[in-house]
């Protein structure tokens, strides 16, 4: 049987050299391009699988009601339906505006981040552009910010600063922890103004980070819901923004802390930041009150900075101090800080609170592993690190990403998957999809700490996906260095005092902004045992 291959083989190689004519390939599957290399071609744009685009189809009509085809989707449901139909790549026209471009695979984002030839979009002619122009003398984005966006990135992964901010942190969640006792009402479920002080830790956490001083949204007392102040019931088509007691007083009654409080609900449950019809309408109502909260925020933004810049040095001062040659750009890139990070920091905790809920063993075990740190410290021992803690927080941010996806506009052309992407097209990189992806992780719907630790089950273990399968705010994001230590000083704090449980059906993931948990909250806190 050999000799009777080598021999086939043999003719076939003679038969190849002396002849000079073309050789025709078989269409056969078992001897298609047999002799000849295969010669790889970029593919057309256009030939990238996608919706059916019609004349008279605009990218959002997809997910139109009724007649949409993927009008039950929103969000990361719409981004997994669309890789289901159509593959890792997908094409949404949308006539004579701007293509899109969805990348779900890892292994694709990989080659767009390396190609280098994409940038963030410019939001033109939006609320906070107009406010940076007019009031900054400063655009959103321009190269000279993205090469500080960069330095800021590099700073926020210095182990010794991230050191410096320890214990602050800590301070702040057992401020936080302190407050989350007084929401408590009958049979101890948490009131409605759960997301509100969640919100207040996360703009006390990352002022700190910014300024190095405390800026007080967690003094004062917290609300407590009464038949004349308690919020009424919401229907399901009641869409209105859900407003926090602060809202509810008069704007002179208010601290300076509570005002940015205020200020940075309005600006979020307004979705003044969304690139929207109403948001680019100069002329509109909706455009004059998003320019005015931007106006008040950047100036409450400032009388913080002018505090931290007067006040004594501190040790948690130290990014301060090394972005305060950046002069008259300082204030701007605070601002902007605020605007870009205290959302998604609030919602990433809310759905921490909400996993570790519904996980009773695993929320035990990192009670556990807070006690034996507390024993560690009292006998005189060092400390271990809450691997256990900090797993949790990755797996949280892996299962529920705040955002779904990073656009990217391609600023030459590119090839990604075989496929030629031309200028100007914006690339959505489905980082939420990729963090769920079956061919990436094991279980991959299931919340599972244990494949982020070192001790973790092999098949489980996070080492076997691709490095960039779980990036749930991108890989430019400045402060991804630094969100897992807030985020794990909280749930430190919180589980040492308390056990959380959820006692209600599932919550609706909302995606505005940022993908978020849908009101009503039915958490349920009880004393640590």
């Amino acid at each position: 049987m050999a000799k009777t291959t080598i021999s086939r083989h043999c003719i076939h190689f003679h038969r190849h050299i002396s002849t000079s004519r073309p050789r025709r390939t078989s269409t056969s599957p078992q001897r298609r391009n047999v002799a000849a290399p295969a010669v790889i071609t970029s593919r057309r744009f256009t030939d990238i699988p996608g919706p059916l685009t019609l004349p008279m189809l605009r990218h959002h009509d997809h997910i139109l009601p009724r007649i949409g085809c993927y009008h039950h989707s929103v969000g990361l449901g719409l981004l997994e339906g669309l890789r289901r139909r159509y593959g890792d790549l997908v094409r949404l026209a949308r006539g004579k505006a701007r293509p899109v471009l969805y990348v779900c695979s890892a292994d694709l984002m990989q080659e767009v981040y390396d190609s280098k030839v994409t940038e963030s979009p410019r939001w033109l002619n939006s609320p906070l552009d107009r406010q940076r122009e007019t009031v900054a003398g400063c655009p959103v984005h321009n190269y000279e910010s993205k090469s500080i966006w960069q330095g800021v990135r590099m700073l926020l992964h210095d182990e010794e600063l991230l050191k410096s901010y320890e214990k602050a942190f800590d301070e702040i969640a057992g401020d936080f922890t302190r407050r989350l006792g007084d929401l408590r009402h009958a049979d101890n479920a948490l009131n409605e103004e759960l997301s509100t002080e969640v919100h207040r830790w996360a703009l006390e956490t990352i002022g700190l980070m910014l300024y190095g001083i405390r800026l007080g949204c967690l003094d004062g007392p917290v609300h407590e819901p009464t038949e004349d102040n308690r919020a009424p019931e919401r229907t399901l088509d009641d869409h209105s923004p859900d407003l926090c007691s602060l809202s509810k007083r008069q704007l002179d009654e208010l601290t300076p802390a509570e005002k940015l409080i205020r200020c940075s609900l309005e600006i979020t449950d307004h979705n003044y930041l969304l690139r929207s019809e109403h948001t680019l309408r100069r002329e509109s109502d909706h455009f004059e009150r998003a320019l005015k909260a931007f106006d008040a925020h950047y100036s409450l933004t400032e009388l913080f900075l002018t505090q931290a810049l007067s006040s004594p040095r501190r040790p948690e001062q130290a990014l301060l101090q090394k972005l305060e040659p950046l002069g008259p750009r300082l204030l701007p890139l605070v601002s902007d800080v605020f605007l870009a990070g205290v959302d998604p920091l609030t919602h990433t905790a809310m759905s921490m609170f909400y996993h570790l809920s519904l996980h009773a063993a695993k929320q035990q075990k990192a009670h556990d592993e807070v006690l034996w740190s507390k024993e560690s410290k009292a006998a005189g021992i060092d400390s271990p690190e809450m691997k256990y803690i900090q797993a949790c927080t990755r797996e949280v941010m892996r299962l529920h990403p705040v955002t779904g996806g990073v656009v990217r506009r391609s600023t030459r052309e590119l090839t990604v998957g075989g496929y030629e992407v031309p200028a100007g097209v914006d690339i959505v990189l489905a980082h939420g999809v990729a963090s769920i992806a079956d061919d990436q992780w094991r279980r991959p719907k299931s919340f599972i700490p244990e494949r982020w630790c070192v001790e973790g089950w092999e098949p489980l273990r996070a080492t076997g996906a691709h490095p960039i399968a779980s990036l749930p705010f991108g890989q430019t994001c400045p402060a991804a260095g630094i969100i897992g230590a807030m985020l794990a000083s909280l749930a430190t704090r919180v589980l040492d005092k308390y056990r959380l449980e959820w006692h209600g059906p599932a919550p609706n993931i909302m995606t505005t902004a940022v993908n978020k948990l849908q009101k009503p909250y039915y958490f349920v806190l009880q004393n640590a045992s």
